[in-house]
């Protein structure tokens, strides 16, 4: 693990203190907690940081806020890509605030060598994952970054404000495309305030704790062109099945898809790493380590959504009452049931993904 914030890496910070002591970050107050209690997203500590989140809700309250998210389209939607997902779809459905949601194709092709058709089919697949997620498409913009002018219009606009000394100081020395599509991400998170959709406003962006260079940068920028800054929330990092990095898709047998077969996501949940002790009297004895365990975060974060039965997983492991071999075969039932529920509503979101996309050909 690195002692650095790096949005490319797959590296997880182990240091994420800094982020609170040198950047800025708020934490999420018990007042907030209490509010979204209803959500698994902030009563399990899930989304842990914000930037004006307090002023944002205030805005929305007002229906003068938007929410702005998007996904690089080099695959399909794994379990990362659906936390942020799930995010955006909370505060939309919330406080009826309009999603934006950007297509990043043109970070795709510089970051991960695709074309643009390439990354026009993946979109398709990743709206429908979207959509069936719960997004209502009548309540928002999605777009395709490649075919967006007004975001490549103000990226290139913005490159006058940013030296390369100034990327070069955030992200380290990168290739040039990728400061480029920065550049446009801010354009993405800057087109709600556009004068076609309105004007200014708040922007909530909520991302993980790895896009936080991003999101400075971005309300550096928004000060000099005197719009509003925009707001953020962050959720913790999202280890890969082995618990050594974030989750990537540049590490296919580490991370699950949404699209992903039964048969694959059993085999891959079975390889997860556990907190198991070295022996079953051990683990009897002492109970798991469950701060190691990855399948007790993947049930705490996506599908064991029933407080009292994570609970109960919970004594049962650190009071040593279940072994990991039992937890598992519970923990695969459940994810299993999950996927093929999400599986049947993705199938008949296809045709809706498709003709979003279209639209802008």
């Amino acid at each position: 693990m690195k002692d650095k914030i790096d949005p490319w890496s797959s590296d997880i910070c182990e240091d994420v203190s800094k982020l609170y002591s040198e950047f800025g970050l708020e934490h999420i107050s018990p007042a907030l907690k209490k509010r979204f209690a209803h959500s698994h997203l902030f009563s399990r500590d899930i989304v842990i940081a914000h930037r004006d989140l307090v002023q944002w809700i205030k805005a929305a309250e007002e229906k003068k806020a938007a929410v702005m998210s998007g996904i690089k389209p080099s695959g399909d939607f794994h379990l990362g890509s659906k936390q942020t997902a799930e995010e955006i779809i909370f505060f939309q459905k919330e406080f009826g605030a309009k999603v934006f949601y950007g297509i990043a194709d043109l970070e795709a092709h510089a970051d991960n060598g695709l074309s643009l058709e390439q990354c026009r089919q993946n979109a398709i697949s990743n709206v429908a994952d979207l959509l069936a997620l719960g997004l209502d498409e009548k309540n928002a913009y999605i777009y395709r970054q490649s075919k967006e002018s007004r975001v490549m219009n103000k990226a290139f606009l913005l490159s006058g404000r940013v030296t390369r000394a100034t990327f070069e100081a955030i992200y380290g020395e990168k290739d040039m495309g990728l400061y480029m599509a920065v550049l446009a991400q801010i354009g993405d998170i800057f087109l709600p305030q556009h004068e076609d959709f309105g004007g200014p406003k708040h922007v909530l962006v909520p991302v993980g704790l790895d896009q936080d260079p991003h999101i400075r940068l971005a309300r550096d920028l928004a000060f000099k062109e005197k719009i509003v800054l925009p707001s953020a929330t962050y959720h913790k990092f999202i280890r890969n099945l082995k618990g050594e990095a974030k989750m990537s898709k540049r590490e296919p047998d580490s991370m699950i898809w949404l699209s992903e077969d039964e048969e694959s996501i059993k085999r891959k949940l079975m390889r997860t790493l556990t907190g198991g002790r070295d022996t079953a009297d051990e683990q009897r004895r002492l109970g798991g380590d469950i701060a190691k365990c990855v399948i007790f975060d993947l049930c705490k974060t996506h599908f064991e959504l029933d407080d009292k039965s994570l609970e109960n997983r919970y004594a049962r492991c650190t009071g040593g009452k279940m072994l990991c071999g039992e937890c598992k075969k519970e923990a695969v039932e459940i994810a299993l049931e999950w996927f093929a529920k999400h599986r049947q509503k993705r199938e008949k979101k296809m045709s809706i993904a498709q003709k979003i996309i279209e639209r802008q050909d």
